[in-house]
């Protein structure tokens, strides 16, 4: 059997293999598909399947860094002291608009017309005439509930003197995410390996930044300000980051006495991206806008608008017609620059 390929057998395989062996043991050249001999060459077969399955493959695979998925990578994170990213719900303030008093209870649903995102209200509000915060928490866990500001919501009881309500500007309180998958997981255990060597090392400050919830990458940049002067560069999971995690990172980056050198902690340059979209077919226009904001918030800093990207994550919505107008070309964001969408979806009449 070739070493290189002697894990992830198929059966065909192994019951040749095992054929071989019991030719060259017994002296036997032919065994028949009937009989005592070849029942307990299947049965061995099965056995040496099950332990494949079960043993083999799943030990050798997770062995190596590289490898390991899942619990076992978790194991290699913890080893070096990298807790895997949790789940955690969104949370925020929507604002209201009243042209009365009137009471939201605790309880109550807000959800986004056209999608399945929905948000509790955390506490009683009483509230006069005039704009008043909701405090909420997503449903579910998830970035998608990061939900950016401007979209109406829809509260599901009536609600005297409520007249509207709607996500505005800086909402989020605490943002949402899944847990950390493997890939990104799988890097920062390398930066943590990568960060022992003694020194102010650029990977050691990535890191810590990174370490952070929320963050979705730093940039680590030496500047010319004088000896050990440093940026650390943010990028959140839903774009820019805002003051607070900017904060965080900072006092990440002091708790393990990074901060002796002059080190800055700083947004990435904006890069504004006007998008345009028209589609027809059976979807409403706030999922179209959540999947474009979506992938805008996905792109790190200095990453590239591909325009075929967002045509093929529309694809699962089998639309009559869906057409990217702007931006016209694939757009790609300089080494220190964040693109944020500025997002219009129109829906063409029937």
């Amino acid at each position: 059997m070739n070493s290189d390929t002697w894990i992830e057998q198929d059966e065909k395989s192994i019951g040749d293999d095992i054929l071989v062996i019991a030719k060259e043991e017994t002296g036997l050249t032919s065994f028949k598909s009937v009989g005592v001999l070849r029942g307990f060459i299947e049965t061995v077969k099965r056995i040496v399947i099950f332990i494949y399955n079960t043993a083999i493959n799943l030990i050798y695979k997770n062995a190596t860094l590289d490898g390991a998925t899942g619990f076992f990578l978790t194991c290699w994170g913890l080893n070096l002291g990298v807790v895997r990213k949790q789940s955690a719900k969104t949370s925020g303030y929507f604002t209201g608009t009243a042209y009365g008093s009137g009471k939201i209870s605790a309880g109550t649903w807000a959800v986004i017309d056209g999608t399945d995102l929905r948000y509790k209200v955390t506490q009683d509000i009483s509230f006069a005439e005039g704009a008043f915060n909701i405090p909420v928490i997503a449903e579910f866990s998830g970035i998608r509930y990061n939900v950016g500001a401007g979209v109406p919501v829809r509260i599901t009881r009536v609600i005297s003197g409520l007249e509207s309500a709607l996500i505005g500007a800086d909402w989020i309180t605490a943002l949402g995410q899944e847990t950390e998958e493997d890939e990104p997981y799988r890097e920062r255990i390398k930066t943590r390996w990568r960060d022992q060597t003694l020194g102010d090392t650029k990977d050691t400050y990535k890191y810590f930044a990174e370490q952070v919830d929320g963050v979705r990458s730093a940039k680590i940049i030496r500047t010319p300000r004088g000896p050990g002067s440093t940026d650390v560069i943010i990028a959140s999971i839903n774009g820019a980051p805002e003051d607070a995690l900017l904060e965080a990172v900072r006092t990440n980056l002091h708790n393990h006495e990074l901060m002796a050198f002059d080190v800055q902690v700083k947004p990435p340059e904006i890069m504004p991206l006007d998008i345009e979209i028209e589609y027809s077919g059976d979807a409403s226009q706030a999922e179209m806008r959540l999947v474009a904001e979506q992938y805008v918030y996905s792109l790190d800093i200095g990453g590239r608008f591909q325009i075929s990207r967002l045509y093929e994550l529309y694809r699962p919505f089998n639309l009559n017609t869906v057409e990217i107008l702007s931006p016209d070309r694939d757009v790609q964001a300089e080494t220190l620059y964040l693109i944020v969408g500025n997002i219009t979806i129109t829906k063409a009449a029937a």
